[in-house]
């Protein structure tokens, strides 16, 4: 395969990675979804970041230290994803951020929008600003 696919591939993965890993965060703070759905993303997530930038990156991102000397000593999980990204990460991978992010946002609005009772958790709100704000951020990245 040439290169420049390879390097798309690698980008498009990384894209959805970080996505799943921003959106199972999300979910989180929601506290809507099912556990299978909240399974379903993180499994995502660990499958296109072992596509995208090996094994050894799904070890440091669970936190196993002895896999490499530079490997991130945050708590956080959440901040680990973008160190063991950043090898495969290009513009492809803002692209994805950018389109997947404005989804989410999007898509808790409407989910806003058409909830059945009449008080929506204010986590919709929420999830939805921080997605399009953060695809408008993304975006300022992607048209560099």
């Amino acid at each position: 395969m040439r290169p420049s696919v390879v390097r798309a591939i690698r980008g498009v993965l990384a894209g959805v990675a970080c996505l799943s890993f921003v959106a199972v965060f999300f979910l989180g703070q929601v506290r809507g979804p099912t556990l299978i759905s909240f399974i379903a993303v993180t499994a995502i997530g660990f499958a296109c970041l072992a596509a995208a930038a090996g094994p050894s990156a799904v070890l440091k991102l669970v936190g196993a230290r002895n896999v490499d000397a530079d490997a991130p000593d945050s708590d956080w999980w959440l901040a680990r994803v973008e160190p063991v990204l950043e090898d495969a990460w290009n513009r492809w991978s803002d692209a994805v951020l950018v389109v997947g992010l404005g989804a989410l946002g999007v898509g808790s609005f409407v989910l806003l929008a058409v909830h059945p009772t009449d008080e929506p958790p204010i986590g919709l709100l929420i999830v939805g600003f921080l997605g399009l704000n953060g695809a408008l951020i993304c975006l300022a990245f992607a048209v560099r």
